[in-house]
């Protein structure tokens, strides 16, 4: 690639001045500010502005509209958002020119009368304006949230540096083969401790003398009174219990089942 190509890749064209279309911008921009200021000066009179300030009313909507365009295509703005607000904010601007307008040539033509609401509305534009702008300020200071990358440029007669080429990968050397796991061998059992044997309790027939003295004595010789003494089961209490008193032993299960609800326990089974 030549220097001259190199030239015109780096700096971009400059497009020319056309001076008709600046002269017809500036025209238009004049007919349009002397017309617009004439008519929301006149509106802000309507609405109860004193003379000597109903200029200001005009004079804010149009610097509000000029600062908002401004900060949405000048270069100077880096911010993303800055530039969005700023966007919007002209738009408004103009909207906001275009309503004042055309509310101040409906009151002429006697099409709307001049009511409260709208005296409220054109008097917050000055309030109104002036705190979207502080705010647009603020956004315009802030670091743009995308830079761009710096590239430099090229200088005439200077060539351009080779791409840089990418290392080769390193071979990674292969993993050494995981060693087989050893199983632990089994601990063996060398020996159980047995189990202490209770000693003998009573036998039925003891049991059954014991109540019956007992009786003799005038006392119960209840279930309860054998649990507790003896500390024998609950269907065996039960069994010795009628053994003593004569009377016909009753099934295991339903057995002194109201008496002996409680008393389960007190023991963990027969001795």
């Amino acid at each position: 690639m030549t220097t001259e190509a190199l030239t015109q890749l780096a700096v971009p064209e400059v497009p020319r001045r056309d001076w008709l279309l600046y002269a017809g911008m500036g025209a238009v921009g004049l007919a349009a500010a002397a017309s617009s200021y004439a008519a929301l000066q006149d509106l802000a009179v309507r609405t109860g502005w004193w003379p000597w300030l109903s200029w200001l009313l005009p004079l804010t909507t149009d610097a509000y509209a000029m600062t908002a365009v401004r900060v949405w295509l000048g270069h100077s703005t880096r911010n993303r958002r800055a530039r969005a607000w700023a966007k919007a904010n002209a738009i408004g601007a103009i909207v906001l020119s275009v309503a004042g307008n055309a509310v101040d040539h409906a009151i002429a033509s006697h099409v709307i009368a001049v009511s409260w609401p709208l005296i409220v509305a054109v008097s917050a534009i000055p309030p109104v304006v002036l705190g979207l702008l502080v705010h647009m300020a603020h956004l315009r200071t802030l670091p743009p949230a995308d830079p761009a990358p710096s590239t430099p440029a090229i200088q005439p007669g200077q060539q351009t540096p080779p791409p840089p080429t990418a290392a080769p990968p390193s071979p990674v050397p292969p993993a050494p083969p995981a060693e087989p796991k050893q199983r632990q061998p089994r601990r063996t059992v060398t020996g159980t401790r047995k189990r202490q044997a209770l000693p003998p309790g009573p036998t039925d027939e003891e049991l059954i003398a014991a109540a019956r003295e007992r009786a003799a004595a005038g006392q119960e010789p209840s279930a309860t009174w054998l649990i507790k003494t003896y500390g024998i089961g609950t269907r065996r209490a039960g069994r010795i219990r009628d053994a003593a008193l004569g009377s016909p032993s009753p099934t295991p299960e339903l057995a002194d089942a109201p008496a002996l609800e409680g008393e389960l326990a007190l023991t963990g089974g027969e001795r």
